[in-house]
């Protein structure tokens, strides 16, 4: 009679397989809301590069055409919205009148629109760009008798991220802050 000796095989044993999976429970448990922030870092950034690239193409607009061009919150994609809610969208148009560029009139002519803004990301206003912001022919921002000036704040609604703001100045540049908004106040979440 042949007497066979069993080798051990090369799998895990019960406690082995219980450290590797307390282990990686532990990575998860630690990594997940860091990747939360990362994504909320993410469409922070994002929405904050849409809106000064509206706010780019707006003031280049109204250079080249030689009229008042705003951008103006939109939840239909074909009027200005009334209160102060930039969530909602925008909308870039071409004014035919230097009367009434915050309001899209019959011969306006919209260049862009802007869906509402995903995630949980707010878009709060500090100055008198609350309802829009007007582009003059020459570049500048406001209306016939109003400059405009102030900050546009994106916040992160569960704190993942600080506030970005970006300040509207009257002579039409757009900076990005992370600490002040147009009055050197420091950036807060509403």
């Amino acid at each position: 009679m042949e007497v066979r000796k069993f080798n051990r095989s090369g799998g895990f044993t019960l406690l082995e397989l219980i450290v590797v999976m307390s282990i990686g429970a532990t990575m998860i448990m630690f990594g997940v809301p860091a990747f939360q922030s990362v994504i909320a870092g993410q469409r922070s950034t994002a929405t904050a590069n849409e809106l000064i690239e509206s706010l780019i193409l707006a003031r280049s607009e109204a250079i080249k055409r030689g009229r008042y061009v705003s951008v103006c919150k939109s939840s239909d994609g074909a009027t200005c919205t009334a209160g102060d809610d930039w969530n909602d969208g925008w909308i870039i148009f071409s004014s035919m009148s230097s009367a009434s560029p915050g309001t899209v009139d019959g011969g306006d002519e919209i260049l862009r629109v802007r869906q509402a803004v995903s995630g949980a990301l707010s878009i709060d206003t500090i100055g008198n760009i609350d309802s829009f912001i007007s582009f003059r022919p020459v570049g500048t921002t406001g209306t016939l008798v109003l400059n405009f000036s102030g900050t546009l704040t994106l916040c992160d609604e569960h704190g993942n991220t600080g506030p970005r703001g970006l300040i509207v100045s009257p002579s039409g540049r757009i900076q990005v802050s992370r600490e002040v908004d147009h009055l050197d106040q420091p950036l807060v979440c509403a």
